[in-house]
């Protein structure tokens, strides 16, 4: 993935399991310095997708919380 484009239909879940790939290819110090440097750029692509992911559903919790009144997380019962 040189153009760092990451797919339309990319969810959180796998995005953060493709940056774990990439993590551990980088560790073990795999493939040309080229390669590796493609690497880096999609694994900083995935991690600003799963970081905007996760703020945009901390807005949404937000909003939630705010719309219901409630100021304490709901219990697991």
């Amino acid at each position: 993935m040189t153009d760092n484009k990451l797919p339309e239909d990319l969810t959180y879940e796998n995005a953060i399991k493709r940056l774990e790939e990439i993590v551990t290819t980088l560790e073990r110090g795999e493939g040309s310095l080229d390669r590796s440097m493609d690497l880096f750029r999609e694994g900083i692509a995935l991690s600003t997708f799963c970081a905007d992911k996760l703020n945009t559903m901390r807005e949404e919790m937000l909003i939630l919380v705010d719309q219901t009144g409630r100021t304490e997380p709901l219990s697991d019962d």
